[in-house]
């Protein structure tokens, strides 16, 4: 029986492809179980790498079991199919916060500050869980037609036993990588999510990244500079002073994700 021919059988409808890795398909269906929208991740473990199958996936999958927080993205049920195919569905969102940016251009400093404190609220419930998701970027971050955030893809996420633990697995976006990961030195994967956050709101709030990543020797000589701003990004010198202290090279200097939550930029106008 095909993957499609077992998902209809159980309710599923499905309205369209949404999403297409080189092992893994994305696509938007209905449900009668859950009655509402469900994005079903299609996981072919025959074509898929044996440390993905053997290690990320299994700790995707247990962390996924494990959060509960209304801006990551809650999954439904796990399918298997002939044990060649694993269907993981969640709850489905609207957009991806780089289509929204693509949308409007760049996102107006009040609601990339509400934007992204729904972030640092996820991002804190993790590491407060010991669970770090080294693979955040805009493509990861997921929009509801409520405009709320929704965390997704937890694929290079991991567990750290020990806070003092580091991490060694080069993983994520180098656009969004800190430099230290990009050293291949060993790094605390709290921090690397540090770094990830502060890449995001750069681009939420001028509409570009803050670093060419085409390069990886010349991106670690200009994350060492100073950011420069686009011409007419209006980017507001308290944002400014917040994003740097994300983006700060050693990951000693950065902030715990606690620090964010409490830093002025994201509590003014807070009642």
């Amino acid at each position: 029986m095909s993957v499609n021919d077992v998902l209809k059988g159980m309710g599923y409808k499905f309205i369209a492809e949404i999403g297409e890795g080189s092992f893994s398909q994305v696509k938007l269906a209905t449900s009668q179980k859950h009655h509402c929208n469900v994005a079903i991740k299609i996981v072919d473990r025959v074509k898929a790498p044996k440390d993905f199958v053997q290690k990320f996936l299994p700790r995707e999958l247990v962390i996924l079991r494990r959060v509960n927080h209304d801006h990551i993205v809650q999954m439904h049920e796990l399918i298997e199919v002939a044990g060649k195919r694993l269907c993981i569905v969640m709850e489905a969102a609207a957009k991806d916060l780089l289509q929204k940016i693509h949308e409007v251009n760049r996102i107006p400093e009040d609601q990339s500050k509400n934007l992204f404190s729904q972030m640092v609220s996820a991002i804190n419930y993790l590491h407060q869980m010991d669970i770090v998701h080294r693979d955040l970027k805009c493509e990861n971050i997921l929009l509801t037609a409520e405009e709320q955030v929704k965390i997704t893809d937890f694929g290079f996420a991991r567990c750290v036993q020990d806070p003092s633990e580091l991490s060694h697995t080069f993983c994520g976006s180098a656009a969004y990588t800190p430099p230290e990961v990009i050293m291949g030195m060993p790094y605390d994967p709290k921090k690397y999510d540090i770094w990830s956050l502060g890449v995001i709101l750069y681009v939420m709030v001028t509409g570009s990244m803050p670093y060419d990543d085409t390069n990886l020797r010349r991106l670690i000589r200009l994350q060492r500079k100073s950011l420069v701003y686009p011409d007419g990004a209006g980017v507001q010198e308290p944002c400014r002073v917040f994003i740097r202290t994300l983006l700060q090279f050693s990951p000693s200097t950065r902030p715990t994700i606690q620090q964010v939550a409490e830093r002025p930029w994201l509590q003014m106008g807070k009642s």
